[in-house]
């Protein structure tokens, strides 16, 4: 951990202050929303100097005012990412020190950017499609992997056995809410919550068959799904098959979970989220119900603990557990109270901004050129 300002003032000894550039692109805003903001502000209370490079202007604007200075490149994705390595020349002068690049998007770019001014390069895999990119691109010499989850860091470490001491895991985090307001029973309509992208795999099939099923039992409820996607109107055409249009709405805004959580009652994850998201963590924090699939690879889900879970497809499954705790069960009531637990053990920002703290030092220190240790590989040229 760094020391802080006035120390390092009076004290020779002290470590250096870095400079981190850290790298999302706007599906990555999207999963983890807050937490950007907020580990940019708790390292900068770890004597890390952060800026943030994305394509989500809103996630940039929001950083104005802040000690941790935004950079919106518009290109980040897509065809004009090839002006990205001159627009990151422009901007940094002297370049970062480290290079922290939330996914893959870029990745071949933000790689040869970072040989090229001798900075470290750390890749932190957040979603499946991450680790099947980096299992087929290899790992070069200034790069450092991290994985956001225990499953996709015992990947890595199986596909390179000589970089298995090296990979580690780091997991999403949040700033902790002062006060949990404990689950009642309703008196109001009960709300589910749904966030993520509307595609074929989304799982959405079960979860709007689940609200029917209540529906013809006169339940009281209202779906909420916000995201947006290719399945869009598909999933529509299902919702209005299944006569259940008149309780569940699509807000086509992929931000707007942060805020609409702290409303619902329950967050539904119908089935395995391969692309990691802060939005159950953040449900558990202010202790609502979280259900989820059980085929979850996010070691936070753990069924009667952190989570209610069903039998992947079983849409009667998750009605029952959508009842009970409309009837504020009290088996519920305990899976609420000790995930919103589990997160505070488990998911403090401030543990991870201390983490990743000592981490940028011991990498600095270490130099650009050697971070990943001997095993280093380079299996193909599909940098880009």
């Amino acid at each position: 951990m760094a020391a802080s300002g006035a120390a390092g003032a009076n004290n020779e000894s002290a470590l250096p202050i870095p400079h981190v550039l850290h790298v999302a692109d706007a599906g990555v805003v999207a999963r983890f929303g807050r937490m950007f903001r907020q580990l940019g502000l708790a390292l900068s209370d770890e004597d890390v100097r952060v800026s943030l490079l994305t394509d989500d202007a809103e996630a940039a604007a929001e950083l104005d005012g802040t000690p941790v200075a935004d950079r919106f490149f518009r290109p980040l994705r897509g065809w004009g990412v090839w002006r990205l390595h001159s627009y990151l020349r422009r901007q940094f002068d002297p370049p970062p020190e480290i290079v922290h690049l939330w996914g893959t998007t870029a990745l071949g770019y933000l790689s040869d950017w970072t040989l090229e001014c001798n900075a470290t390069l750390v890749i932190h895999v957040t979603s499946l499609g991450d680790v099947e990119q980096l299992k087929r691109r290899g790992v070069r010499g200034n790069e450092q992997l991290l994985a956001a989850c225990d499953e996709y860091g015992e990947l890595l470490r199986e596909r390179w056995p000589t970089l298995a001491d090296s990979v580690r895991v780091l997991k999403p985090a949040l700033l902790l809410p002062e006060k949990v307001p404990g689950l009642a029973v309703r008196a109001k309509t009960l709300g589910l919550l749904w966030s993520g992208s509307l595609d074929k795999q989304c799982g959405l099939e079960v979860l709007i068959e689940a609200v029917a099923q209540l529906r013809a039992k006169k339940r009281d409820l209202h779906l909420g799904l916000i995201g947006r996607g290719p399945a869009t109107r598909a999933i529509w055409r299902e919702i209005r098959r299944k006569g259940v249009q008149g309780c569940c709405s699509i807000v086509a805004e992929p931000n707007l979970w942060d805020q609409a959580t702290a409303g619902a009652d329950m967050v539904v994850v119908p089935t395995c989220q391969y692309e990691l998201s802060l939005a159950p963590l953040l449900a558990m924090a202010l202790g609502k119900v979280v259900v989820t699939s059980r085929d979850q690879v996010a070691d936070w889900f753990i069924e009667d603990e952190t989570s209610l879970q069903f039998t992947p497809g079983s849409a009667a499954e998750l009605a029952d557990h959508v009842a009970r705790t409309a009837r504020a069960h009290p088996n519920v009531l305990a899976v609420a109270r000790g995930a919103s637990e589990y997160v505070r053990r488990h998911h403090a920002i401030t543990v991870l901004a201390a983490e990743l703290a000592a981490l940028y030092h011991t990498l600095r220190q270490a130099g650009g050129g050697a971070t990943a240790g001997e095993g280093v590989v380079l299996d193909s040229g599909e940098g880009h």
